[in-house]
């Protein structure tokens, strides 16, 4: 790239990050967003926990019922 196009693209930036940063409705929109990232952050970390229950709950469910089958097997033998 030129040296004219990156001086173009430094100022056209400045301009541009200066215009959003002094902007009522777009700091409006950023925390808006930023509070929706947080809640789906939130319930994202809650859905895992649950699923993470479950998993145990399934994992020591079903191994009570292999040793309850193993053990009757065995028993009437």
């Amino acid at each position: 790239m030129s040296f004219f196009a990156r001086v173009l693209n430094h100022l056209v930036n400045e301009v541009l990050v200066n215009s959003l940063a002094n902007n009522r409705t777009f700091q409006q929109i950023a925390v808006r967003s930023n509070a929706w990232v947080a809640d789906i952050a939130k319930k994202s970390a809650e859905h895992q926990k649950k699923i993470g229950q479950q998993a145990q709950d399934f994992q020591k469910t079903f191994r009570d019922e292999m040793k309850k089958g193993i053990d009757k097997e065995f028993k009437q033998k």
